[in-house]
């Protein structure tokens, strides 16, 4: 009996203290969430009805919040974030050699409708890549009219019982490739092309080629009532639409945004192309050809992606690639920062500030860059133009070695190296002064401890580097000579 009242005791002891280890570990986690007050901000609905936010950086989850009753696993409708996945998933099928971009709809859609009569056959010269690009030529307008307004030609589509026939009918206002035209029963044909090239349909495709390596489990397609209760999709071939209806929850659209970061790769495994994933954010409609992005240079539409610059509270700018369907939902990235961002709203008829705000005055001014290879090649203060610093990361990245080529107050040369400590955006070298040698003979060289400094990034173009040693104690602010963030 005392063996056993003391086994008792001792796993309420264990309890007790795996409870107390456990609340504080909670208790550390809540006060490690970063992005002080925007959890706040959000509940106050200052940005919106948003219901999730799931942010990750370098692959881990740095945020994660729900709101207005929303759980974690609960499926939410994307709508033309499924834009973005279906061009994925002919991402994958061209990778496999089963479609390429120069294929046109004719050889898609020839044993379902006439297309060498008309009203099909000016739709002939239209490609896969035209579709992706939303280059179309089709005469279409969904934006003038709300989506729930019965006279908007997505509802037209949808009620025609054939949407492939209906957009495939409509005039042309524009040779393919010309401008710009925003279509989701446009986008909507991608079904087709991965149901012909493949032979399965879109959402089988999805599931095994997309959805199953990325571990994404729960899904579905339903849009506006049409297959809630067992309707039929309304194209011939039952196929679920990729440009619209697809829901998710936000972690999973968190994975799609990772794969486009990690430049197709998931977990050692390609799935895409990195070419695909550089052509899904060019910017082949931009503010030189197309009237929407006119008055936001940078900004542009490349395979069913979005993209733009985002300035942030501190003045930084940086690259912006995003997925985003109606209502705010969205799957963003910062590439530089190496941030991915979902969220979910419910923001059907409200108009004033959202993601975007909360990006550019909660999350970005509390981040920045890893000092990595990236930050390779020439610094230079543009005060002092005529000398600077060579900057090396090893490949290892946890070291930065470097040169500073300066002069002495009498305008004599002065060369010095450092070496150090990488610590995520910062790095503690030492200054190491050197003197003696000569050119091209091999007089040795002396080396002394001159002083220390510190490295902070502050964007992908700016470095600070703060000195201290004996003779002077110094900021000084460093712009990229040679290099970019986008280089590896």
């Amino acid at each position: 009996m005392d063996l056993l009242r003391d086994m008792t005791n001792l796993k309420h002891i264990l309890v007790e203290g795996i409870t107390v280890l456990l609340c504080l570990f909670l208790a550390a986690y809540v006060w490690a969430q970063p992005f002080a007050g925007m959890s706040d901000a959000i509940e106050q609905g200052d940005y919106g009805n948003v219901k999730a936010v799931v942010i990750s950086r370098h692959g881990e989850i740095i945020y994660e919040g729900y709101f207005r009753g929303t759980q974690a696993d609960d499926l939410h409708e994307v709508h033309s974030v499924t834009k973005s996945i279906g061009s994925a998933l002919i991402g994958i099928a061209h990778r496999q050699g089963r479609i390429r971009l120069d294929q046109d709809l004719t050889e898609f859609f020839g044993d379902l409708y006439p297309m060498s009569q008309p009203p099909y056959a000016n739709k002939q010269s239209i490609t896969v890549e035209a579709i992706l690009q939303q280059r179309h030529g089709i005469e279409w307008d969904e934006w003038s009219l709300d989506y729930s307004h019965p006279q908007n030609p997505v509802q037209a589509a949808i009620r025609s019982g054939d949407w492939y026939d209906y957009i495939l009918r409509r005039p042309m206002d524009a040779r393919p490739g010309e401008k710009f035209t925003y279509s989701t029963i446009g986008s909507t044909l991608m079904s087709r092309m991965i149901r012909y090239a493949t032979g399965q349909s879109a959402e089988h495709f999805a599931t095994l080629e997309l959805f199953d390596p990325l571990g994404i489990e729960s899904f579905r397609w339903a849009f506006s009532g049409v297959n809630d209760t067992g309707n039929q999709w309304p194209n011939p071939d039952n196929d679920v639409p990729l440009g619209m209806g697809l829901w998710l929850n936000p972690r999973d659209m968190l994975k799609i945004g990772e794969l486009y970061l990690n430049g197709g790769l998931h977990n050692g495994r390609r799935i895409l192309d990195q070419s695909w994933v550089d052509a899904s954010w060019a910017a082949y409609s931009n503010s030189n050809n197309t009237e929407i992005f006119a008055d936001s240079p940078g900004s542009g539409y490349g395979y069913q992606w979005w993209t733009r610059r985002i300035t942030d509270d501190l003045g930084r700018t940086w690259a912006w690639k995003y997925a985003v369907g109606w209502a705010r939902q969205y799957i963003q990235l910062i590439p530089e920062l190496n941030l991915v961002l979902a969220s979910v709203a419910d923001d059907y008829d409200y108009d004033g500030p959202g993601i975007g705000a909360l990006l550019q005055s909660f999350i970005l001014p509390e981040l920045s860059p890893i000092l990595d290879r990236r930050f390779n090649g020439a610094w230079y203060d543009p005060e002092t133009d005529g000398q600077g610093l060579t900057l090396e990361v090893l490949k290892e990245g946890a070291r930065l070695i470097g040169f500073w080529y300066t002069y002495g107050e009498n305008g004599g040369n002065r060369w010095f190296t450092f070496d150090g400590d990488i610590n995520g955006s910062t790095a503690v070298v030492s200054i190491i002064q050197t003197s003696g040698g000569a050119f091209l003979q091999g007089d040795p060289v002396t080396r002394s401890e001159w002083g220390t400094g510190r490295f902070s990034v502050f964007d992908c173009d700016h470095i600070t580097f703060e000195i201290n040693s004996p003779d002077v104690t110094s900021s000084v602010p460093l712009t990229r000579l040679t290099g970019s963030c986008s280089a590896q």
